[in-house]
Parts: structure tokens; sequence; C-alpha cells
């Protein structure tokens, strides 16, 4: 089963970025904590791939509310979602057996690929992150930034930046749209600079598909981020309420929430995994 980790990760990375660009005016303590909390960012981007976690995603629609669990695991260059749980119920013991036995077939006819069906494999992973990775360059022509405060947060000492729309910018993508018509609050650690939580929430409508659909107000997003290991920090939460319309008649509203746990040298787990899948 190939699926992209984090695949409503392009709102959660513009939404955690707004930690790490400000304003022109800004002061130069400012200007020294965005710089180096974009290279915190950065550097825990390319971590990212590294580990490998278990992933929970749950979805409201209306009074129902579904889940899936899986653990996610880097294989030869693109992710792989090994199912654990549906709506918090564990695989039986005869599907958790087929789910390693797939795992390790997958592995091996991983190791069989033609180049070329590698390289399209790699690529079209690749081509769906980096979107997200893109995403970046929109903030500091769409928000504008500043410092408000220092509070305490999840038990370390953070920054509190806030986020406005930039005026007399025109958006060009569709990140750019959606940061046009959105304000938030972002924490960031002060001892490493790398962001912690973000909280955004849309104020206007936003096209973001010409007349064919809009994010409406109220469409609000949160992501948490959380230490791996004393340098890196990764994104533990996503959790979305979106409200769109479409043709400008019909509106919908779905509440989704994502959490990654677990976090582990992707290296050991796929290790562990063959072995078991070994000795079934």
């Amino acid at each position: 089963m190939l699926r992209n980790r984090k695949r409503a990760l392009w709102p959660a990375l513009f939404a955690t970025s707004f930690g790490l660009f400000c304003g022109s005016g800004a002061a130069a303590d400012l200007n020294e904590i965005v710089q180096r909390a974009a290279a915190a960012l950065n550097s825990d981007w390319a971590a990212d791939p590294t580990y490998a976690c278990i992933e929970r995603d749950e979805v409201q629609k209306g009074d129902k509310l579904t889940s899936k669990t899986f653990q996610v695991v880097m294989l030869d260059g693109s992710e792989y979602h090994i199912p654990l749980a549906f709506d918090d119920q564990p695989l039986s013991g005869a599907r958790e057996k087929a789910e390693l036995i797939k795992f390790k077939n997958e592995v091996q006819r991983r190791q069989r690929e033609s180049d070329s069906a590698r390289r399209s494999r790699i690529a079209a992973w690749k081509k769906q992150r980096d979107e997200s990775g893109e995403l970046l360059l929109d903030f500091p022509t769409a928000l504008t930034f500043q410092l408000v405060r220092e509070e305490p947060k999840n038990g370390h000492s953070a920054y509190v930046l806030s986020a406005s729309p930039k005026q007399g910018v025109t958006p060009t993508t569709r990140a750019a749209k959606v940061l046009s018509g959105m304000a938030g609050t972002a924490w960031v650690e002060k001892d490493s600079l790398h962001p912690m939580r973000v909280e955004c929430v849309v104020m206007r409508p936003v096209p973001v598909f010409g007349p064919l659909a809009s994010v409406l107000p109220e469409t609000r997003i949160e992501i948490g981020m959380t230490p791996v290991t004393p340098s890196v920090w990764l994104i533990d939460e996503v959790s979305m309420k979106l409200n769109v319309a479409k043709l400008r008649m019909f509106k919908s509203s779905q509440m989704t929430r994502s959490t990654y746990t677990h976090y582990r040298p992707n290296s050991a787990v796929v290790e562990e995994l063959l072995s078991k899948a070994g000795h079934e």
C-alpha cells in the first residue's frame, strides 16, 4: 500500500511555518529567531524520512467518526503503510500475519524493480512531498508576522508570534491564496527555536479553484510538533476543520485529525518487521 504520510501536510506545513517569517519592520532579535527557526525546520523536514512512526487518521462527518491506524515506514525511497487497526479495533491475528507477509513481499518486489519503475515510484512520492516544501517560498510575501509575547507551552518556554495577511500582494499559488485569507498564532520553543504549535483560522472566503471551490471562514488548522531527539522535532498532530463551498452553492464541513507517535529510526523498524514476517 503506497500512500503519502501526512497527506494533508501542505496546510500543515504552511501553518507550521507561521513561526518562521516576519515583516520587514521586525526587531533585530526577532530576525535572528526567524533565521535560526527556518534552519531548524529545514533540518527537521530533511530528517523526517529517516524515522518510522505510527499514524492514526480520524475523520468525522456529522455524528460518524471513523479511524485508521498504520505503521509507516520508508521502503527503498518511498513510504509504505502497514494497517494496524480500524476504528481502534486491532487487526485479527490472521489479518496481521497477512499484512506482514504482504510487507515482506513488497520488500522483495521493490528489490526486483527495474530502474525505470523504481525512479517513477520514488519520483511520484517526492513530487507530493516537494509540493509541500515549495509552499515555504510563499510565506515571506503573503504574511506579516509579529512577536507578541513569551509564555510556557507544553512544558517549554516559547515565543508567541501572530500572523496576518500582507496587504497589496496578489497570490499566485493555492497556498498563497489560502494564506491571503488566514490569521494565526504560532509557538516557537525558545532554547531550540523549533516551531512547537500553530493554530490558524480562515477569516474570509478564499477561492482555491476559481469559481469551483472556496475555503470558507471558520476553517481551522492546528499543528503540533514534538522533540524526537534533542535536535529533531517532528509533527505529532494535524487537526483540521474544513469548511468548503463548491460551485458557490454546495457547502460541506469535515473534521480530520492525524496523530504521529512512536517515532523510531526507520532502519530499525524495517528490520524488526522483516524479522517478524520471517517467523510467520
